[in-house]
């Protein structure tokens, strides 16, 4: 699967929040995250761009965890990337595995996250700790499609959000680190 993703930085989310609800935007949940970044031991994530995290999501008492690959940047307008994600039950023992094969931990980023659902849009409202508030619109694209038509599609549900500007293609592990 292909993550098809566009990331702005806004001061506060107030007028995104109205326009939001003006354009039909459906508020989905709200959760907090605490994503654990890993380097490999064979080559440096950094340099090639890939991302290795494990995802804990409180949820009803319990933790959802998701285990997530990211690619390199497919394009230099965007944060276009091949995602796969798996679920797994156990954070800690699923770092352990990672650290035995000589993954480090890299940082841990802790955010929180408004979900909303658009038409073919996921479009979230992230509160990044340390790091600032940003409005980020994904869809997601088959590995052989033409990105280029949801990219066209993302700009213009920011136009219509007001946001024209502030968009960033660094992660947030990226500005943390700046």
């Amino acid at each position: 699967m292909i993550e098809v993703e566009v990331k702005a930085s806004v001061k506060d989310f107030t007028d995104v929040k109205k326009n939001l609800i003006k354009i039909g935007a459906i508020k989905i949940k709200n959760e907090h995250q605490r994503d654990v970044y890993y380097n490999a031991p064979h080559k440096d994530f950094v340099e090639t761009d890939e991302a290795l995290r494990i995802r804990e999501i409180p949820e009803n008492g319990e933790n959802k965890v998701i285990l997530t690959y990211k690619g390199a940047k497919m394009d230099d307008v965007s944060k276009t990337r091949k995602e796969i994600e798996v679920e797994v039950f156990d954070a800690e023992n699923m770092g352990l595995i990672l650290e035995n094969l000589d993954f480090r931990s890299a940082a841990t980023v802790k955010k929180d996250r408004d979900i909303y659902h658009l038409d073919e849009f996921i479009i979230t409202l992230d509160t990044v700790y340390k790091v600032g508030k940003f409005v980020e619109i994904e869809i997601e694209a088959q590995e052989n499609e033409d990105t280029s038509i949801p990219l066209k599609k993302i700009f213009e549900t920011y136009k219509k959000l007001g946001i024209e500007e502030g968009f960033e293609r660094r992660s947030y592990l990226e500005l943390m680190e700046l």
